[in-house]
């Protein structure tokens, strides 16, 4: 910009030279050079335009203030509103946090209970004499949930009076929450099939079959 301006200048001299060596001649060189001045108070002008708008641009520049870093940071989760984990086993079908249940044993507190349960669930079966309510309200609850469905329909007339001649005997134990036991009975040797859920849940009947004399 200043050398445009310093051009100018030099310019604005030259012509006033010619029109000083001019001002003796005839009137057209006078009107020549009365051209010559108003040509340069135009451009005189226009250089001044726009060194002030230059000028008010850097100042606008310089007295608008830079947007200041935003000291806001992201805030951290509310940790109350999100529902805590459950404790200790889940069950697996339900979601619900369930105790974890005691390992059961075979020992001879295991041997003696399953077998006595057995004994039970054959005299409760086995009484063809009473009437269908009576017979059901004391066997369902000595069998599981799936034979509780199988035998609900069963006419306890159709099975034979039988007595327990002896004791029990676990003839299938190989694992400590299944055993078979078998009774010898008046009629004929029954076998029943028992399960627990754990080593504090009681010895259930799944099955009652005859196996023969």
């Amino acid at each position: 910009m200043r050398r445009w301006l310093s051009r100018t200048a030099d310019s604005a001299g030259t012509f006033g030279s010619t029109a000083k060596r001019s001002r003796n001649g005839s009137t057209h060189a006078g009107r020549i050079d009365r051209g010559h001045r108003d040509a340069l108070t135009a451009v005189a002008g226009l250089a001044l335009t726009g060194v002030l708008a230059l000028t008010g641009c850097g100042a606008q520049d310089e007295a608008s203030p830079s947007p200041a870093p935003s000291s806001s940071t992201p805030g951290a989760p509310d940790l109350e509103q999100f529902t805590p984990p459950p404790s200790g086993l889940v069950d697996e079908d339900t979601g619900e946090s369930v105790e974890p249940r005691p390992v059961p044993e075979w020992d001879d507190a295991s041997r003696a209970a399953v077998v006595k349960a057995a004994e039970t669930a054959l005299r409760a079966f086995a009484r063809p004499t009473l009437d269908h309510q009576t017979w059901w309200t004391q066997l369902e609850p000595l069998l599981t949930p799936q034979a509780a469905a199988d035998y609900s329909y069963v006419d306890p007339a159709n099975i034979p009076a039988l007595k327990v001649t002896g004791p029990g005997l676990i003839v299938l134990d190989t694992s400590a929450y299944v055993a078979t036991v078998e009774i010898p009975t008046s009629v004929a040797r029954y076998q029943l099939i028992l399960t627990r859920k754990d080593a504090g849940s009681p010895w259930l009947t799944s099955r009652i079959t005859p196996v023969g004399n």
